[in-house]
């Protein structure tokens, strides 16, 4: 397999090869024909040159293949979890201590702000005082 700019170092891919999700136990589906490390080097090539996937390289893994596993760790949360690791790690060899989590307050409140039904709750709120503006 050819080398890009955007290809991970064997001292990238030791430490990025924990973090991975683990392979399931069960031998059911198709054999994989490619390496995790490939796959996570196709993934790079895409979001490094900010292509289109079916426009990877014919040497790197088929751009279904890269696109399944990204949509696939990104809706079970995998890259936030390894970003995560990864900046944690960046900031303990920087002499810098690891960020608190959020209290669980923040996060409920966090989480309320988000939902639907605060959203339309806002938007009558603001309806209502511009009608209360305009019969003024």
């Amino acid at each position: 397999m050819a080398s890009y700019p955007s290809s991970m170092t064997d001292s990238e891919w030791e430490i990025l090869e924990t973090l991975l999700p683990s392979k399931p136990d069960t031998l059911r589906g198709r054999p994989q024909e490619h390496s995790r490390r490939d796959i996570i080097d196709g993934i790079l090539y895409i979001i490094r040159t900010g292509g289109a996937w079916r426009m990877m390289p014919n040497d790197l893994p088929h751009w279904k293949t890269c696109y399944h596993y990204f949509r696939l760790w990104a809706k079970l949360g995998h890259w936030e979890r390894i970003h995560t690791a990864l900046r944690d790690m960046a900031r303990l060899a920087a002499g810098k201590k690891k960020p608190r989590p959020l209290r669980l307050s923040i996060v409920k409140a966090f989480g309320q702000l988000a939902s639907p039904e605060f959203v339309v709750m806002m938007r009558v709120r603001r309806l209502q005082e511009e009608i209360g503006r305009a019969h003024v």
